[in-house]
Formats: C-alpha cells, sequence, structure tokens
C-alpha cells in the first residue's frame, strides 16, 4: 500500500470519529500497515465502522485484521473460454497411484490449466504481499503435473 493510499484511506476513519492522527502516530501507523493489501485494507476500515466505538488505536487496527476473514469479490462474472482439455473449468481432474506397503491407495488432485479459464486458480503462497500468511503451497499447472 503507497503512503497516498494509507493516508486516504485512514483519513476516513479520522473524520468518522471526528480525531485525527498527529504526524508521528500516521508514521507509526503506516510502517505496521505498509504490507496490507489496500483493499484489504478497506475492509478492515469498514470493520473498524462497525466495531469500534471509540477512535481506534494501531492496536485495535492490527487485531481487526487478525480476526477479520479474508474474501474475494464474488460478484463478478467469469468469461469461459472454450478448451477441449479442461472443458471450460479451468482446473483438471487426475488420479494418482501411491504405494502404501502392500496396497495401492489412488488419491484425486486437481491442476489448473494453461488457458484462460485457469487463470482464475492460479495461487502461489510464496508470492502473498502479507508476510503473516505466506506459504510454501501454490497450484500447479497441468504442464508440471506432464497432462
Amino acid at each position: 500500500m503507497q503512503i497516498s493510499e494509507f493516508i486516504e484511506e485512514t483519513s476516513k476513519i479520522e473524520q468518522y470519529f471526528g480525531k485525527e492522527l498527529d504526524d508521528y502516530q500516521r508514521e507509526i501507523w503506516y510502517n505496521e500497515l505498509k504490507d496490507i493489501d489496500l483493499n484489504r485494507y478497506r475492509q478492515i476500515v469498514r470493520q473498524v465502522f462497525r466495531k469500534c466505538k471509540f477512535m481506534p488505536k494501531l492496536a485495535d487496527i492490527l487485531d481487526i485484521n487478525d480476526t477479520l476473514p479474508y474474501t474475494q469479490n464474488i460478484n463478478k462474472q467469469r468469461q469461459i473460454v472454450e478448451c477441449k482439455k479442461c472443458k471450460g473449468l479451468g482446473v483438471i481432474l487426475y488420479t494418482k497411484k501411491i504405494k502404501d506397503g502392500g496396497r495401492d491407495l489412488y488419491y484425486t488432485y486437481a491442476a489448473r490449466c494453461e488457458c484462460q479459464n485457469g487463470l482464475e486458480f492460479t495461487y502461489d503462497g510464496t508470492k502473498i504481499s502479507d508476510t503473516k500468511n505466506r506459504s510454501k503451497f501454490y497450484i500447479k499447472t497441468a504442464a508440471e503435473v506432464g497432462i
């Protein structure tokens, strides 16, 4: 999040509660919150309006960030492109046989198709900007799996 975006969103909190952060407080807030995605910070600000009776402290903002679930915009329309591999789903299911002692276990996995439909399922946990939620997990493409 850029400083200008932070100031714009934080000013909404200041206007709502009729109190302003001084320059020192604003600098500390920004240094603590700058790694948060702008859309996430907007969600936090909306939650401040719902939960806080008084001007929140930085600890209140961080607590809301920790407890507020991550949501996605589910209202956007998805454009489906015709694809013979995934049949327009964007993912390809495949079965993998694993030997467990003397028996065979079959697991179903999903891989992301390389077509435009598969772009919706692009996920790489190592590239998440929020360091707290960063992980080593990602969704493999069908080419990586060999299908």
